[in-house]
């Protein structure tokens, strides 16, 4: 970061930077990681291919066909493991036509992973479709072909893009007859009652439907919520087409309570018959004929078009047996999984989706108040990947398109484990869920509880992060399911996700409203440094983030969500805390939210709220409730043009992917522009804006004023590098836009987001980067070599450090005009590895030196350094000079991590804290070189096995010796 010099006569005027980071042109396709033929710290790798044959040996040159055998190769030799089992997929579709299931049997042991993950350069697809080809006109613009089904078909999926059922939109004219149930009749007969036994319509709305009437599907819904009943016939009754519901699910459908129950009145859509096929983009499957038709979008070439037709519903299945009986240590990296159906909850032979809220349905017929059954009346809604009853199961940059349920589903006892860095769009219901809502308590499972004491766990130390979700909860009857669901949950962190477009919430935490004071499993959680933009684009009475229930120990901080629409068909809310939410921490968002949303936060006294910490919410709009009980909530500072303050605008700055796994995101669907320039900011003239460019070398960003002709320099012209002549398109005087031009001088792009600027526009300069080992120089009013003055955020750079084998410390001499603060110390990025802290106490004055010094651990070799400047209020500090200091250094021994001298159980014990989470470091100084035992650059559960081993004698030393 480039620092502005201020005179000290100007009173320390306040210093804005600005760090945006331009990123390399996103691919739409996850990379795969950078694997090799060959792992020499393996204890096997297999390879599969498409191309490949279940009766070969499984090398790289003679690889298995289908992963299932890979599985049952790996299940004869991982018993007892001495590293790591990796199975490359190499590129191409496997067409699943089964789900693929993991037990127990196969877990990595002693510490060890099992690796499924992609090939070097290659992109493996695990593909539940089968392709559909043969295409010809039926009649008009509607096009036909065979596919061998005898089931109906829910989903299809066309040129890697969702097509929809066949639809009508009508009103209904209440109910047909009466369909009644008697308490105990059959197990989903919770208790007794009559509902409708179908729905009448006027015959004019509704056409004769020729066949496969136990085909169609009803959709209703609330504000909140959609229903799905399906039919088992349509009659004609008069000047009435009737659609008689399959029973008992169309009775159990109209039973949830608060308004959110299937109704026989008000508007409907009916689904799926061929009478309704006139639209683009639309599909009918006749199970009966097996011809599906299809009429095409424009630019669609039904000779060419790559037409899916799912054939299952969960293409992975992990699943261990008990809560001492898990499936452990696997990973699943660089994979596409893709294309699933859905056949809705099946009850006694009936079909359909019912709920009072979020990402489950109801399984049997009860009264309208499920609290009373402790949510044992719901149960979640299967995935595309499901896992259960598991430990340390990670999916890590992976593509999950194309789901007819939900995407990736953790929902009972799964421990320890990640989802890092995976793209996930077009996704029927929930983007990944966590927990279940049958968690109120643990080990109180009774004759209608799905999972018995001993099986019935609660989902924790679950890292959600780097991942994007786009376009979710997108198919009809699922509007109200949220990207991220986590129910009952104790210690899952959410965060650095993108958000993008979903019908209803972005991320839902909790459940239980405020039924059960005396529940906790809900704990501990944090939904942290998202950027969530365009929620709630269907359906309402939710917000950004959503929270239910206690949750003690919860953060939701410094969150940036943009686009919650106004409040004119439904209340909407910025953030929105429901019932009985309780015990959080929800500080320093930042909401860009239509001036007409009901509440900017949704935190008045009603539903049990209390114990809120609500402070320094940045909104485009003030509207706030009567604060809860035991909270201290802030009015929200009120910004009705969206230009944000500095601080403000860094919340949105830092807040999505970070940009080690920016490239899942498809330039496609958010420019570069607009991801490294995500709000408008505020700058006053005199104040240096600085941009980093990281990515290629031959895109330029510039910022433009009003009436610029030219990309020409000159002082009211802000470029990163190069040169070009294209112009960004003029703004309002005094404001400014972000472009990205080219090398050939065309530009490629520019930001939504603007930077406006008061006082003089011709004082904003670009400074550049002083490229050496040592100082960075300017020219100080009070003389010396510094940096400048410096605010709580602020970093500068220092390319190409040198740290040596003896470089244990840094010290710099500071003078401090605030309360104090700190320099930390930082490699190869701003927020990568920290390898020390100097804390600076305040020493009186801008003319007062003291030196700070610290201890660097863990450095070594030649990197990038930043100093990040942290605390205090107001000016930092002022560093006038810094140095290395190099001195002889005490060896470290390997495996001595509390630094007696010895290697024994206690340090085994360390050991296991550390990988569980329960300490952060050692008692020794260097941590890295103590505790990375197999020498590969990080402390893991590898090093824990290697310790293991020592201590039992199957190794007599250490491989690695520091």
């Amino acid at each position: 970061m480039l620092f502005k010099r201020n005179e000290l006569k100007r009173h320390m005027a306040l210093i804005i930077s600005f760090a945006i980071v331009l990123i390399s042109i996103f691919n739409v396709a996850v990379s795969a990681p950078k694997v090799h033929a060959a792992v020499p710290s393996a204890q096997a790798t297999y390879y599969v291919s498409p191309a490949g044959s279940d009766s070969n040996p499984g090398t790289i040159d003679a690889p298995f066909q289908t992963i299932t055998k890979a599985r049952d190769v790996v299940r004869t030799i991982n018993k007892s493991m001495t590293g790591d089992i990796y199975v490359y997929l190499r590129g191409g579709d496997y067409r699943i036509t089964s789900t693929i299931t993991f037990g127990t049997q196969d877990s990595g042991s002693n510490g060890y992973r099992i690796f499924y993950q992609a090939y070097e350069g290659e992109k493996p697809v695990l593909n539940g479709a089968t392709k559909v080809t043969g295409w010809t006109q039926h009649s008009g613009n509607i096009y036909k072909a065979s596919l061998n089904r005898s089931t109906k078909l829910r989903n299809l999926y066309v040129n890697d893009r969702r097509a929809s059922m066949t639809s009508k939109r009508v009103t209904a004219r209440g109910g047909y007859g009466t369909y009644s149930v008697t308490q105990g009749q059959a197990d989903w007969a919770w208790t007794g009652g009559s509902k409708s036994d179908g729905v009448q319509y006027n015959a004019s709305d509704v056409p004769t439907i020729a066949e496969n009437k136990d085909d169609l599907e009803i959709v209703n819904g609330t504000t909140w919520n959609e229903n799905i009943v399906c039919t088992r016939d349509v009659i004609t009754s008069g000047n009435y087409r009737v659609l008689l519901l399959q029973q008992p699910y169309g009775a159990i459908a109209q039973t949830p309570g608060w308004g959110a129950a299937f109704s026989a009145s008000g508007t409907h859509t009916i689904y799926n018959a061929f009478e309704f096929l006139n639209s683009p983009g639309q599909f009918y499957f006749n199970k009966t004929t097996k011809t599906l038709y299809y009429y095409p979008r424009s630019g669609e070439n039904m000779a060419t078009a790559n037409v899916e037709a799912p054939v299952v519903e969960k293409l992975i299945d992990i699943a261990g047996t008990s809560t001492t009986n898990r499936v452990k240590n696997i990973t699943f990296q660089g994979i596409t999984f893709a294309n699933t159906d859905y056949g809705l909850v099946n009850v006694a032979g009936s079909r359909g989706k019912s709920t009072c809220q979020a990402s489950q349905a109801f399984i049997a017929f009860y009264n309208d108040n499920w609290h009373k059954t402790k949510y044992d009346l719901v149960d979640t809604l299967p995935g595309m990947i499901n896992v259960s009853s598991s430990d340390s199961i990670n999916f890590i940059d992976n593509v999950v398109k194309h789901s007819g349920n939900d995407g990736i589903t953790m929902v009972n006892d799964v421990i320890n484990s990640t989802l890092i860095g995976n793209y996930i769009t077009d996704i029927t219901s929930s983007g990944m869920t966590i927990g279940h809502p049958q968690h109120v308590y643990i080990g109180n499972g009774g004759s209608r509880a799905k999972y018995p004491t001993g099986v019935e766990g609660v989902c924790k130390n679950i890292t959600i992060s780097n991942n994007m979700l786009y376009d979710i909860s997108t198919a009809p009857g699922f509007g109200g399911c949220a990207a991220i669901t986590a129910y009952f949950a104790d210690t899952v962190s959410i965060t650095h996700n993108h958000v993008q477009s979903t019908a209803y919430n972005g991320i839902h935490l909790g459940w239980g409203w405020k039924e059960f004071k005396d529940s906790t499993t809900c704990k501990n959680n944090t939904i942290s440094y998202n950027r969530i933009i365009d929620p709630l684009t269907r359906l309402h009475d939710s917000g950004g983030i959503y929270t239910i229930g206690q949750m003690p120990g919860t953060n939701i901080n410094e969150n940036y969500v943009k686009g919650v629409p106004s409040n004119a068909t439904g209340p909407t809310y910025g953030l929105h805390n429901d019932e009985g939410t309780a015990y959080i921490i929800e500080n320093d968002n930042v909401l860009d939210i239509s001036p007409n949303v009901t509440y900017t936060i949704n935190c008045e006294d009603y539903g049990d709220k209390h114990h809120l910490t609500i402070l320094r919410t940045y909104a485009t709009v003030n509207k706030m409730g009567k604060n809860p009980p035991n909270s201290t909530i802030d009015t929200p500072i009120a910004v009705p043009d969206n230009v944000w303050p500095l601080a403000q605008y860094n919340v949105c700055l830092n807040s999505g992917i970070q940009e080690e796994y920016r490239n899942i995101i498809p330039q496609s669907l958010l420019s570069v522009q607009d991801y490294v320039f995500p709000a408008s900011c505020f700058a006053r003239g005199g104040e240096d804006i600085s941009i980093r460019s990281s990515g290629s070398a031959a895109n330029t960003v510039w910022f433009a004023p009003a009436g610029t002709t030219s990309f020409a320099e000159g002082p009211s012209m802000t470029k990163a590098s190069g040169t070009a002549t294209t112009i960004c398109a003029p703004q309002a005087a005094g404001t400014y836009k972000l472009c990205v031009v080219n090398s050939s001088g065309t530009k490629i792009g520019e930001s939504a987001a603007l930077i406006r600027v008061s006082g003089s526009a011709s004082q904003i300069e670009a400074e550049s980067y002083t490229s050496q080992s040592g100082i960075q120089t300017e020219t100080c009013s009070e003389g010396g070599q510094n940096i400048g003055y410096i605010e709580n955020g602020d970093y500068a750079v220092y390319k190409g450090i040198n740290f040596g084998s003896n470089t244990t410390g840094f010290q710099a001499r500071v003078a401090s005009g605030a309360s104090g603060g700190n320099i930390e110390i930082r490699l190869d990025s701003i927020n990568g590895p920290l390898v020390g802290t100097c804390a600076v106490t305040g020493t009186g004055g801008w003319q007062t030196w003291a030196d700070a010094k610290c201890n660097i651990s863990g450095a070594s070799g030649t990197h990038d350094l930043y100093l990040k400047f942290t605390g205090g209020s107001g000016y930092l500090f002022n560093v006038n000079w810094f140095q290395f200091i190099k001195e002889s250094v005490k060896p470290v021994l390997v495996g001595d991590l509390n630094g007696d001298g010895s290697v024994n159980t206690t340090d085994y014990a360390l050991m296991k804290m550390y990988i569980l989470g329960t300490i952060e470091d050692f008692p020794v100084d260097n941590d890295l070189k103590a505790g990375d035992l197999n020498g590969d650059g990080v402390i893991d559960s590898r090093d824990f096995a290697v310790f293991k081993q020592y201590l039992l004698g199957i190794i007599s030393e250490l491989p690695y010796l520091g």
